[in-house]
């Protein structure tokens, strides 16, 4: 097995670490070794002496710092009562001053000045001073000065200037605002005036929006009625897919041939599904066969539907008025379509009448029509609910 030199030289320096440790350890057991052991012939104090001697040596700094704590406080003691009399000492106890003593005390000595009369000479000496410094201040030469003075002249000139053309502001701005008050009151008077005149005329155009309400109102109420939705006359009961059964019979004057319009109403809407003419009549009911459907997928004819004619009435039997020219039919032939339905030609137009085939050239019937309130039809509405059994006399009429 090879080693690796790595490793080798690692363990090398561990083992060679591991014996510079010892050796220091070694040498410093044996520096330390005479300061542990008590040998009475060799001049090295042991550790346990040395400490003996420091204890020792801190107690008699305590001892000495208590009697120089209690000098001191005699020595306070001593100045306090020879302050009484006046007596002052500096820091290092030398004699300040003194104005009586005790038993003659410090007779031959020297005093120097107290501190009270140097306090005095100092404020005599400040107030000599300021005498001086007031009598040169209040002296004419240092009265006047120029400079000084024409400074302050200027800024009292620039601060009139100010003052002025503030006052000439203020009086400007006081002019203004009164003609701005006055112009707002006449804004207000003539605002007044204009509101006033335009409720003068709102009312006047509102009245004269009512007359013409009303004049419209009369007017749509003599304009001609159209006939565009069929009233119902009965309902369906059965429904195939090529017939249908309705619920009005003989007792109402129905008969083969006549045709009704089949519809129904979504959301008050009319819808029209289809066309269904007469076949067989009974006492209570008819069938009919469907000759039109309009759709069947999306609207488709069941029961519940209703029929409808407007020359047919289970009452009483319709009154027609055929006025103008047409297109399609000839007057007579209309007539004809009319009375084969069912109902009655009138010979003249009015009160009477259930309504009016209106033609060309048809004006006038027209307005005696909206004077009846007579409902009115086209030729093709006409168409839609006769029979037409028969070669028309008349195509078209140019």
């Amino acid at each position: 097995m090879r080693l690796n030199p790595v490793s080798l030289n690692a363990l090398f320096l561990l083992v060679v670490c591991t014996l510079v440790f010892i050796v220091l350890t070694a040498m410093k057991t044996s520096s330390i070794k005479p300061y542990m052991e008590a040998d009475s012939g060799s001049s090295i104090k042991p550790i346990s002496v040395l400490r003996k001697e420091y204890d020792g040596l801190l107690t008699q700094k305590k001892v000495t710092q208590e009697r120089i704590d209690l000098r001191l406080r005699e020595l306070d003691k001593i100045d306090h009562q020879l302050n009484v009399h006046r007596i002052y000492y500096s820091p290092d106890r030398e004699l300040l001053a003194g104005v009586a003593l005790p038993d003659d005390a410090g007779k031959d000595q020297h005093f120097k000045d107290s501190r009270s009369k140097v306090a005095v000479d100092r404020i005599a000496a400040s107030a000599k001073r300021l005498e001086q410094a007031k009598a040169e201040a209040e002296a004419d030469g240092r009265q006047r000065f120029p400079a000084l003075e024409e400074a302050l002249r200027k800024r009292q000139a620039e601060l009139d200037e100010l003052l002025r053309r503030i006052s000439d502001q203020e009086a400007a701005f006081t002019r203004d605002r009164d003609d701005l008050t006055h112009k707002t009151d006449k804004l207000a008077e003539a605002k007044d005036k204009a509101e006033k005149i335009q409720r003068e005329e709102y009312g006047a155009r509102a009245s004269r929006v009512a007359q013409l309400e009303d004049r419209i109102r009369e007017l749509l109420e003599l304009q001609t009625k159209w006939l565009d939705e069929v009233e119902p006359d009965a309902n369906v009961l059965t429904s195939t897919r090529d017939q249908v059964v309705i619920d009005i019979g003989a007792r109402e004057q129905v008969r083969p041939g006549m045709l009704f319009r089949v519809f129904s109403y979504n959301q008050g809407i009319q819808i029209e599904k289809g066309l269904a003419e007469v076949v067989q009549v009974s006492e209570g009911i008819t069938r009919c066969r469907l000759v039109e459907i309009k759709d069947e997928r999306r609207n488709p004819i069941g029961p519940g539907d209703l029929v409808g004619n407007p020359l047919f009435n289970a009452e009483r039997t319709p009154t027609v008025f055929v006025a103008g020219e047409f297109n399609q039919y000839a007057r007579a032939d209309l007539e004809q379509f009319i009375r084969a339905a069912g109902a009655k030609v009138a010979a003249t137009l009015g009160p009477d009448c259930d309504l009016l085939v209106a033609g060309e050239r048809s004006i006038r019937e027209q307005e005696a029509a909206r004077q009846f309130q007579v409902r009115a039809l086209t030729e093709e509405t006409l168409l839609r609910y006769v029979p037409k059994s028969f070669v028309p006399q008349k195509t078209v009429v140019k």
